[in-house]
């Protein structure tokens, strides 16, 4: 039997333990996750009606989808992310590998098959519990990481749409925030279509876009970034489906355009919002009437 009395009882990570852990999440985030381009880029590859669904204007059902596909091969990564990150605990520090060292009797192997699988559930039931800390450390950083990684998800099926119908453009994740931040622009811009160098040229002729996966309270801090940098107007991109009037035109006196589901944009009580637009008129004549003013340029 396993003498308890020998394994450590902790309520926290060991303090020479955690710079190493939070290391090992890090390394492991970074190799048993792939980022929302990659993934973004293997859904389209693996289902050609996505392209097809694009090109015949049937946006906002498609990025609907794609968020769910893209949304459940992130998921599995996580999987595997915790699995790995779990059986390496007892590799890499030395307190977990302590306690499950200590728990587990050589002679288990040699119980009867019931009384073998009651032992493998309370061991590994006991392990789990005596290492919480650590589990919950990962709880933490996944669910950080499920927040930032929704609108990273919405950002790559964007840029990927704007591709596949043949739009220029730049964002920060393709030319990098500083090259935002030489022309005043903030984080809170996203992108830019054609281009940089037609913003530097004329910035009233180009589309200024940000990307938010709910609207809430944060739309505020794009009438922030209209009002320092002085654009004449910003479309942001959203897929939260609970946009209400009141808030819409509040945007509105704000120059700020909203492009959102067409089931949204169209509804009883938005249809006469002239701020508001779908991801179809966006994508199909907003975007094509800018890039024909550069073309005849």
């Amino acid at each position: 039997m396993v003498d308890r009395s020998k394994i450590p009882f902790i309520t926290e990570i060991p303090a020479e333990e955690e710079a190493e852990f939070n290391k090992l999440i890090k390394s492991h985030r970074k190799k048993y996750i792939r980022s929302s381009q990659e993934i973004v880029e293997k859904v389209f590859s693996e289902t050609p009606d996505f392209t097809k669904g694009i090109k015949n204007k049937k946006i906002s059902s498609s990025i609907e989808e794609l968020r769910e596909l893209v949304w459940n091969e992130y998921l599995k990564d996580e999987v595997q992310f915790n699995i790995v990150l779990m059986q390496d605990l007892h590799e890499t520090l030395k307190t977990p590998k302590h306690i499950l060292d200590t728990l587990l009797d050589k002679e288990i192997t040699k119980l009867p098959e019931k009384e073998l699988l009651k032992e493998v559930r309370s061991l590994c039931g006991e392990y789990a519990g005596r290492v919480f800390p650590y589990i919950y450390k990962i709880s933490l950083s996944s669910t950080n990481s499920r927040r930032s990684r929704a609108g990273k998800t919405f950002e790559s099926i964007i840029y990927k749409t704007y591709e596949v119908l043949g739009y220029e453009y730049d964002s920060q994740s393709k030319v990098g925030r500083k090259t935002f931040t030489e022309l005043g622009l903030g984080k809170k811009v996203d992108s830019i279509l054609p281009n940089i160098d037609c913003y530097e040229k004329r910035r009233n002729k180009t589309i200024i876009g940000t990307m938010k996966t709910t609207l809430r309270e944060r739309w505020q801090e794009v009438a922030e970034e209209i009002e320092r940098t002085k654009i004449p107007e910003i479309h942001l991109l959203t897929i939260d489906e609970e946009i209400s009037k009141s808030k819409a035109q509040e945007m509105a006196n704000h120059n700020i355009i909203i492009v959102a589901y067409d089931w949204v944009a169209n509804s009883e009580s938005l249809s006469s919002m002239k701020n508001i637009i779908s991801f179809e008129e966006y994508l199909f004549e907003e975007i094509p009437s800018i890039l024909k003013f550069w073309e005849e340029k």
